[in-house]
């Protein structure tokens, strides 16, 4: 016996946990099939028909089945037969207070009932909807919502609402930047212009919707722009223009769904163009489309093609078959209406049900009245012997009221000490306060400290401009001096030849003369030695010159190099005093060896505090930094790479990242052009 009902507790336990596992798949079905509706809506559409049973799930869950089914059929272009899967939902959400789910409930019931021809009651569906999506942020479905309702009303050739309903759509495309969307709605604007017969107010909302299938290469939607663009010109008699636009549909075709459409359009428009053979070519494609609307208008195109080339046995051909593919039409659509009429009929059946069973529930209700009734009567009969119980019952309720009593009392006490609590928490949120006070007042005193430090570094660099611009001031100044000194030396040349001639022309006339001249040109001659020892002597004076403005140029040169070495001097000096320092160079040998432990941190502390004295108090004193953030300022006073730093923290590359670009977002706000390596290498 014992085991039986070890067996039985055993499969009770199997089965309930094997539902649960069930319940929990068709939950991530339902959860994976809402997520890939929008991208994916055939394999959204394949998880939900996966479902076996789905009638057995929770409410809520089936509920949800019945809307994401009719919205994935509703995706994939399948035709509704049946509103009974969408009433299901649209039932329970109205129960509830869900503005989405009933909005998007009320959607899919105007999908259906529009498939069904049932125009009143998808408006009305739609409208509902719209008011409950009005509530919401998913303007998507706003924007889908008001498409379908201009769509429903250019069918029933009501083009004004459906125009205003699908600009409304296009503004809600706009918001969300949805090109597709906006070119659909574009388009949809176009065709209810055509229809108002407004073409050239067509053609402006067809060419933006076809500038925006050109930037977002929309290929598929630029082959129906221009199908339509090309409709357009057709109504305008410009059947060149037409053609132009029907080729480039077909050339933006990739989907054989919309080929024979297009190839009918090229036919009619070489026909009409009178390019007869072109017209055939074309036409001849869709003669065996499986659509029997572009077979029959092919059949009537050929037809007339036959007639015009005098070909009537071609024609005679291409006109039986024209008919006979407009009565199969009519046959194919009058089992459509029957259903339509059937659909009808089971609606009404369907009300009357419920009807019946509204009769039923008041009967019922009546019933329990009257059963009501004679209980109270009966209860009269027996009071006289619950009173006694009653008595008693008092009596119990008084002691409980007692007891409360005393809670109450205990209460009172407790909320006293509450509120001494609540002062004692009051009085530390003022000492906190006063401390974020003080710790606002030495962030402020570290930002002037820093911009202090800023100000001087840059005091320094145009110091170091100026010195720069005074050498080059000087080396241009000796520079112009030397060329002015050359161009005197070249006038002077040039002036002592002029003289240098005339006074050899004077001593001709002197020579032709006569001997009484020779004396003054003796004279002339030794004043023309001693022009050459003068001549020679300036020559001296401005080599002299231009070498000691050689010599000067070279000497600040080498004095800005100078400055330049000992700037690098003081980086070489420390990195010598860390090499020759027995522990840091150790260290920074084995830093890849692992993470270190604390006796390694105190060691290279006390060493670090030998090469720079300092710096660490510094920091300590001055910045609000964890023990980890002065351990890697210090490590990057170093000039130890990210890598190595990493790995003795045993933290990753990025991680060390983070934390020296928050440093020096904390400590160094003002140096945004530098990073921490940069800052600390120059710092203190």
């Amino acid at each position: 016996m014992e085991k039986t009902q070890y067996l039985y507790g055993f499969l009770l336990l199997f089965v309930s946990l094997f539902a649960c596992r069930q319940d929990s798949r068709a939950r991530f079905c339902l959860e994976e099939a809402e997520r890939l509706m929008e991208s994916r809506p055939d394999s959204s559409l394949s998880l939900l028909e996966s479902l076996c049973s789905p009638e057995k799930l929770p409410s809520e869950d089936y509920v949800t089945w019945c809307l994401l089914l009719t919205q994935a059929r509703d995706k994939n272009y399948l035709e509704h037969t049946s509103d009974s899967v969408i009433e299901v939902a649209v039932r329970y959400f109205e129960k509830r207070n869900e503005p989405h789910r009933m909005a998007q409930a009320y959607y899919c019931r105007g999908r259906v009932l529009s498939d069904l021809n049932l125009s009143e009651e998808a408006l009305e569906a739609y409208l509902k909807a719209k008011e409950q999506a009005g509530q919401t942020a998913d303007y998507n479905l706003q924007a889908r919502i008001n498409n379908h309702l201009g769509g429903l009303h250019w069918k029933n050739m009501n083009n004004r609402e459906s125009l205003s309903y699908y600009q409304e759509a296009h503004r809600v495309y706009a918001f969300l930047s949805d090109t597709a969307g906006m070119v659909n709605t574009l388009c949809n604007i176009g065709k209810c212009l055509q229809g108002m017969n407004r073409l050239d107010s067509a053609s402006v909302y067809y060419g933006k919707a076809l500038d925006l299938t050109e930037e977002g290469n929309l290929q598929s939607q630029k082959g129906t722009v221009l199908t339509s663009l090309g409709n357009i010109s057709m109504e305008q008699g410009d059947y060149v223009t037409a053609l132009a636009r029907y080729q480039g549909a077909l050339r933006s075709t990739k989907k054989s769904k919309y080929l024979d459409t297009r190839y009918h359009n090229l036919g009619k428009a070489y026909q009409l163009l009178g390019q007869a053979d072109s017209a055939l070519f074309y036409l001849e494609k869709i003669v065996g489309s499986e659509n029997l609307f572009t077979r029959c208008n092919a059949h009537r195109l050929l037809y007339q093609l036959a007639k015009e080339r005098g070909a009537h046995d071609s024609a005679f051909v291409h006109n039986e078959t024209y008919w006979q593919l407009r009565d199969s039409i009519e046959h194919l659509y009058r089992p459509h209406e029957l259903e339509q009429v059937k659909a009808l009929y089971n609606k009404e059946r369907l009300q009357n049900r419920h009807d019946r069973q509204m009769r039923e529930a008041e009967i019922r209700q009546l019933v329990w009245v009257v059963l009501f009734l004679a209980s109270l009567v009966v209860g009269m009969f027996i009071y006289s012997y619950f009173n006694k119980k009653l008595a008693l019952q008092r009596a119990r309720n008084q002691e409980i009221l007692n007891l409360l009593e005393e809670n109450r009392r205990q209460l009172a006490v407790k909320n006293q000490e509450l509120d001494t609590q609540n002062a004692r928490l009051e009085a530390v949120q003022q000492s906190l306060s006063k401390l974020w006070e003080e710790k606002d007042c030495l962030e402020k005193k570290r930002e002037e400290q820093v911009s202090r430090l800023e100000e001087d570094n840059r005091k320094q660099e145009a110091a170091h401009e100026r010195k720069l611009e005074e050498l080059e001031s000087r080396i241009k100044s000796a520079t112009d001096e030397k060329e002015s000194l050359l161009h005197e030396k070249v006038a002077l040349i040039h002036q002592k030849d002029m003289l240098l001639d005339q006074q050899d022309v004077q001593l001709k006339a002197m020579l032709k003369a006569g001997k009484q001249y020779e004396e003054q040109i003796e004279k002339l001659v030794s004043e023309r030695q001693k022009t050459w020892q003068e001549m020679d002597a300036l020559r001296l004076e401005i080599d002299t010159l231009r070498l000691e403005s050689e010599a000067r140029l070279q000497q600040e040169m080498k004095s800005q190099e100078d400055y330049q070495a000992q700037c690098k001097m003081y980086e070489t000096w420390q990195k010598e005093l860390v090499t020759q320092n027995r522990c840091l160079s150790r260290m920074h040998k084995q830093l890849v060896l692992g993470v270190w432990k604390e006796p390694d941190w105190e060691s290279f502390m006390e060493n670090f505090n030998r090469i720079y004295p300092g710096f660490y108090d510094h920091l300590v004193a001055n910045f609000d930094l964890t023990q980890r953030e002065i351990r890697i300022v210090c490590l990057t006073k170093l000039g130890i790479k990210t890598g190595k730093v990493a790995c003795v923290f045993g933290l990753g590359e990025d991680m060390i990242r983070r934390i020296k670009s928050d440093i020096r977002k904390r400590c160094f706000p003002t140096s945004t052009a530098y990073s921490l390596d940069q800052i600390i290498k120059r710092w203190y």
